[in-house]
């Protein structure tokens, strides 16, 4: 199956709840198809990792936006 076909079939899923934290972001996000692979899962999962550490586990994934993070 060709990337473009694959992109096509995938499907956005809200998270459920106004206030999910980065942490449970990630976890739903690392619990997908998506990442079923175990070398994309680990790469993944250390990307994410390093992304939590910046902003904080307890941050909501609504306050995290491109304006507020843009650095100078």
């Amino acid at each position: 199956m060709s990337t473009a076909a694959r992109a096509a079939s995938w499907k956005v899923t809200a998270l459920r709840g106004e206030h999910a934290d980065l942490t449970a972001a990630a976890d739903a996000y690392l619990s997908t198809t998506r990442v079923d692979n175990p070398n994309t899962h680990r790469a993944y999962a250390s990307a994410i990792d390093r992304t939590i550490t910046q902003f904080g586990a307890d941050r909501h994934l609504a306050d995290v936006t491109t304006a507020r993070e843009a650095r100078p």
